[in-house]
């Protein structure tokens, strides 16, 4: 996560959509970066509205803008799935190792899922607390253009990303069956994912 007090702009970490990158790329400019340990590098909104936005809101005497990056679900889930097939994993209870990307997702939909697809939920990352304000500007991360254009004229920066956490590069594949259970059950964050973009949240 960063803030950048300047600019009035808090950029939520979302797990699995570059993060990690623009954490690297932009922290020498930020007044906070949290690197570590996940649960707060990756902080929800409503983590954010209940612990950092309170002091920061409080110094400021403004209403901190937000920024989150989403990713399309099935991407998102097959990013989590390939992260997790990792070596470094193998005999671990997070290792996707012997599973295929079908029983991940099917995993993934119970009601209690094995650590392996414990992987969080998009809509919830980004729910506020409260009547806190919704997440000021959402970006798809299949159009970095828009989102690395609009962080360069917000913090009058040049910046370039550098290729980090990178998920193996291997072929998924998802029943019709499967695909219709999950488009059915992640219904709002498909929802979530179609609005966002520059000037659509």
């Amino acid at each position: 996560m960063l803030v950048f007090s300047q600019k009035n702009l808090a950029f939520l970490s979302m797990p699995k959509t570059a993060s990690t990158s623009y954490i690297h790329a932009l922290s020498p400019y930020a007044t906070i970066t949290v690197k570590g340990p996940p649960n707060f590098k990756h902080m929800s909104l409503q983590k954010f509205d209940k612990v950092l936005r309170p002091v920061l809101e409080h110094n400021s005497q403004k209403t901190i803008e937000t920024l989150a990056v989403i990713r399309h679900s099935l991407d998102w889930m097959s990013s989590w799935y390939r992260y997790r097939l990792r070596d470094s994993l193998d005999c671990s209870e997070n290792s996707t190792a012997g599973i295929t990307f079908d029983e991940f997702v099917e995993h993934y939909m119970r009601n209690d899922p094995p650590r392996f697809a414990r992987v969080g939920n998009q809509s919830s990352f980004l729910k506020p607390a409260g009547d806190r304000p919704k997440i000021t500007h959402l970006f798809q991360y299949e159009d970095q253009i828009s989102l690395v254009e609009f962080l360069k004229n917000r913090l009058e920066k040049e910046f370039e990303l550098p290729v980090t956490n990178v998920s193996p590069k291997i072929r998924v594949q998802i029943s019709p069956e499967t695909e219709k259970k999950f488009r059915r059950k992640c219904a709002d964050q498909f929802e979530l994912w179609e609005n966002a973009g520059p000037h659509k949240v």
